[in-house]
């Protein structure tokens, strides 16, 4: 993917999601993508979401994009389990800074963007600097196992024998 002045980023970008009603959308941004290196992934089952991640570098999440948060809630990513699971596997996450996603992500673990066009900047950021995109991915793996059932069993259960 060219970018800047003469730069090039290799690889390329999978699209994994829930779709229900939305062929048409769906078309319409293959058309968009023609031969760029996009592959597009409709409703994926756990399994081949692991996979995902497991081979992904950067978690994109734009849940709640151009959404006015205190007006619509609801259309905000609520916690972003699917972040943490991307993380776990070790992809760093730039993602829409609205809703659940500011509970999990550290600036030591990935990015909290505005814009699309941040999001663009942080991620060719992190491919240029192969050190920080490391550092971010170890950072993430260790972030998400705050989220682990194991890390909620105990507080709750010393809440729970208190009583």
């Amino acid at each position: 993917i060219h970018y800047g002045a003469g730069k090039t980023l290799r690889g390329r970008l999978v699209l994994a999601g829930g779709l229900k009603g939305g062929e048409e959308y769906l078309l319409s941004l293959k058309e968009k993508a023609g031969k760029l290196p996009i592959e597009f992934i409709p409703n994926p089952d756990f399994i081949e979401l692991k996979k995902l991640y497991a081979k992904a570098k950067v978690f994109w999440h734009a849940a709640g994009y151009g959404v006015n948060e205190k007006e619509n809630p609801e259309k905000v990513e609520h916690f972003g389990i699917t972040t943490v699971e991307a993380m776990a596997a070790g992809a760093v996450p730039v993602v829409i800074d609205r809703g659940g996603q500011r509970e999990i992500i550290t600036a030591e673990t990935g990015f909290l963007c505005q814009t699309t066009d941040e999001m663009i900047e942080h991620t060719v950021d992190l491919f240029e600097s192969t050190t920080k995109l490391s550092q971010m991915s170890s950072a993430a793996t260790v972030r998400a196992v705050d989220f682990s059932i194991k890390s909620f069993q105990s507080p709750v259960a010393s809440i729970l024998i208190a009583k």
